[in-house]
């Protein structure tokens, strides 16, 4: 019986199942560890940890798209933002994350009701929607907010810009609790709207990858939960190259990439990932500014 050394132990089972089964497991969402993750998990943690002050210290994670800013940010919040029930009989929510979706304070408040399943009115008076989503956040106890998508501000007027950033501050201002925005590399943009912004937030930001030792470290964890039979050693001086000119070095152009290649190995029965595989599949690479690919047929 093989012992399948190259996958990861917890998932070995999966091996005895069917081809079906296994093509299935590949379309389960999976954490891959890896250090820039882990290092931004420890910022979020220590955020979460502050005690309140007047003025508390806020993040802007910034990256481009199909970095992994979502990923980490729902992985935090799975493992440290889970909802509990104080000695109080308190339904406390640690973490709060919405997405905005529009350059408008209305649209900031509905994006936290709707995170709450709250009913209201989404074009009730900027007022009582405020009024309402403050209430909620007390109410749960909440010590972090995050709002991912806030590149899309840059969408408005100048002016509206600076409502929803004004917003922002108030909310933090209030609530005394730390706000993390999550966008793209434009979204640094609202912070040089005016220094009040700049001076509140840290940036951090989650780069492409380059071919160093961290990303082959990178790729070795994540074939260990690929259900192939053989080892593909992705990692390797040969494979490691390849990948990252094909990604961009971009983590979801790279997972995109090897879990299609995965699938194509299990339906061909090779069951694993060669240069001849990652060669054919190509067209993944991005062919245009926007990060669009396209397959000719």
């Amino acid at each position: 019986m093989t012992n399948y050394a190259h996958i990861t132990p917890q998932f070995r089972d999966v091996m005895e199942k069917s081809d079906l089964d296994r093509l299935a497991f590949l379309d389960e969402p999976r954490w891959v560890d890896y250090q820039a993750a882990n290092n931004l998990m420890d910022i979020l943690n220590g955020l979460l940890r502050k005690p309140e002050r007047p003025r508390m210290p806020n993040l802007m994670l910034v990256g481009e798209s199909n970095t992994g800013k979502t990923t980490v940010v729902t992985r935090f919040k799975a493992l440290s933002g889970q909802p509990y029930i104080s000695d109080d009989a308190v339904s406390v929510r640690p973490v709060i994350c919405a997405e905005v979706h529009k350059p408008d304070e209305r649209e900031l408040y509905n994006a936290i009701l709707r995170e709450f399943w709250a009913p209201h009115n989404p074009v009730a008076p900027l007022e009582k929607l405020r009024h309402q989503a403050i209430h909620l956040l007390r109410d749960a106890r909440a010590r972090m907010l995050i709002l991912d998508e806030v590149h899309t501000i840059n969408n408005g007027s100048a002016a509206k810009r600076m409502d929803v950033m004004n917003e922002l501050k108030m909310l933090s201002n209030i609530l005394h609790i730390p706000l993390v925005l999550v966008g793209t590399r434009t979204a640094l943009q609202l912070l040089v709207l005016d220094s009040q912004y700049s001076s509140r937030f840290e940036v951090v930001s989650l780069p492409n990858w380059s071919v160093n030792a961290e990303f082959q470290r990178f790729l070795k964890s994540f074939e260990s939960v690929l259900p192939l039979k053989f080892a593909s050693k992705l990692y390797s001086p040969e494979l490691t190259p390849l990948i990252h000119a094909i990604s961009n070095g971009n983590t979801g152009n790279i997972e995109y990439l090897l879990r299609e290649c995965a699938r194509e190995a299990i339906r061909n029965g090779s069951e694993v990932i060669d240069r001849r595989l990652l060669e054919k599949n190509q067209w993944m690479r991005p062919t245009s500014a926007d990060g669009v690919r396209e397959r000719v047929l």
